[in-house]
């Protein structure tokens, strides 16, 4: 007897990149983000919506860490080594970062549904 929630469906897949995008940002930045390259390679082997969400999940950690360490540069060269630069660093990253991760987890929510990501759509 089937239960009244159970799928009716196949899953989609898209569940496995969004969960390596937030493991490069929480646990294990280079091998995610070397898994999310290899997936990226695998593509065209893939569903649309595993192939939308690992798209967005690599530009997205490529963005992160652009934004991050260049805001970072400009406050090192706006500061220098003060203690001014050093609150600017740590609001920057820590603010960037959180941005990230609640994307990854609202990407994370779409995925489950098997719906495509919140993406520009020309760039997937």
């Amino acid at each position: 007897m089937q239960y009244s929630g159970a799928q009716k469906k196949a899953a989609s897949g898209a569940v496995v990149p969004v969960f390596w995008y937030l493991l490069n940002l929480l646990a294990i930045p280079v091998i995610g983000f070397v898994v999310l390259l290899w997936m990226y390679s695998q593509r065209s082997r893939v569903n649309d919506v595993r192939r939308a969400h690992t798209r967005a999940a690599l530009l997205m950690s490529v963005t992160g860490f652009i934004l991050i360490s260049s805001g970072i540069a400009i406050g090192w060269t706006v500061f220098g080594d003060m203690g001014h630069f050093w609150t600017f660093a740590g609001v920057w990253a820590v603010a960037l970062h959180t941005g990230f991760v609640l994307w990854g987890i609202i990407s994370l929510a779409q995925a489950m549904s098997g719906k495509m990501p919140y993406f520009p759509a020309k760039w997937l």
